[in-house]
């Protein structure tokens, strides 16, 4: 189960309550989403009919930016804060969404600075709606989950039987064309990368975000996945960290692009760690840090092997891998060891591969379907 909070600024028009929005709250309700709307200095008597008669919750809540009503409407839901969608249109929905860790979904028509700089938006709550009846149905965790010695790897989807000639192209356009098409199915996919990661606590910790660039990244900050990463930085936690138009690793020269070469060995990470470097301009942030690294698709791991490296080699502290889909079995953990300035291009003295195995992973079946829709 899902649930909407919503202050009473989302549902008013310049002449009082609008009967539109009213009539949208009601049918999202309707449709098995209960919905709340939470306020600090409370509203007129005759707004708290309105509601009631549109079956919609009313909560005078002073104090509500600690986060307190989400917490408070989780238990008495029997539902988790990562269940909860805030809907925000002022700072205070905004404050309330993050320290009580809802899903925080911005208003486009919001003039609060702060909510404007969020990735994760609506243009209206039809709009949201929507979002609402394409995400409801992701009841699971990630579908594959997996832990090896130094980092881990995260994927949202199997992409081995929908793709069975095992063509990550066709995935990748796919995610590209639902990120550049923007609008519900765009915020789906989001909502639903950032409510897995609430679910796995990989949100925790002071973190440093990042995208692993394409085989020839022009190196600023304009690929349609970096957009993606900056819009879920945004709205999933508190950290300013990898600037726009500052991407966490930088592709010195083109390397191979593994997904449609043929020949050679896809295992074999040389070709990726000569090809790039971690941008000088985060030497002194990443230290200490824990780094999600996020990519479009998977198949052997090599990208989150050679990111770990090069992060473990700048002071991380520990590095998840986020892939929005994973193929076939393949994925396996490689240790690298870089010896050289991770922050300069490293030549083939510079580092040595120490070991591979496979991952302690597990898949959860319930998670497949809703991915596999939002990008269809």
């Amino acid at each position: 189960m899902l649930a909407l909070v919503v202050s009473p600024e989302a549902i008013y028009d310049r002449t009082g309550v609008s009967v539109q929005t009213l009539s949208t709250l009601a049918a999202i309700r309707n449709q098995g989403t209960p919905v709340y709307v939470v306020t600090n200095r409370g509203v007129s008597d005759g707004v708290v009919y309105q509601l009631k008669q549109n079956g919609i919750e009313y909560v005078q809540a002073n104090g509500r930016q600690g986060g307190q009503p989400i917490r408070d409407i989780s238990q008495a839901l029997g539902i988790q804060s990562h269940d909860v969608m805030v809907l925000a249109v002022n700072v205070i929905d905004m404050q309330m969404a993050k320290t009580g860790g809802a899903i925080l979904i911005a208003g486009a028509w919001s003039t609060d600075r702060r909510v404007v700089e969020l990735g994760m938006k609506v243009d209206s709550v039809d709009q949201l709606r929507e979002v609402i009846d394409v995400t409801k149905g992701w009841t699971g965790n990630w579908w594959y989950s997996g832990k090896g010695p130094s980092y881990e790897v995260r994927a949202l989807v199997d992409l081995s039987s929908k793709y069975v000639s095992d063509d990550q192209a066709i995935f990748a356009r796919k995610v590209t064309n639902t990120a550049k098409n923007g609008g519900a199915r765009l915020v789906a996919l989001l909502a639903v990368t950032c409510r897995s990661m609430m679910i796995d606590r990989v949100l925790t910790g002071k973190l440093f975000w990042g995208c692993y660039p394409s085989s020839s990244s022009a190196n600023d900050d304009t690929e349609v996945l970096s957009d993606f990463v900056q819009r879920l930085r945004t709205s999933a936690s508190n950290v300013h960290f990898a600037k726009r138009g500052q991407p966490l690793f930088i592709r010195h020269s083109n390397s191979v692009k593994r997904s449609t070469s043929f020949g050679g060995d896809r295992t074999d990470p040389g070709n990726q760690i000569e090809t790039l470097h971690l941008n000088p301009e985060y030497r002194s942030q990443i230290k200490g840090r824990n780094v999600l690294v996020i990519d479009d698709c998977t198949t052997y791991g090599v990208s989150f092997a050679v990111a770990a490296a090069f992060l473990y080699a700048a002071g991380a502290s520990h590095v998840v891998g986020i892939a929005l889909g994973k193929f076939g079995n393949r994925l396996n953990h490689t240790t690298i060891e870089i010896s050289s300035d991770p922050f300069k291009a490293v030549d083939s003295a510079g580092y040595r591969v120490v070991s591979v195995e496979g991952f302690d992973g597990t898949a959860d079946a319930n998670a497949q379907s809703v991915l596999q829709a939002i990008i269809s």
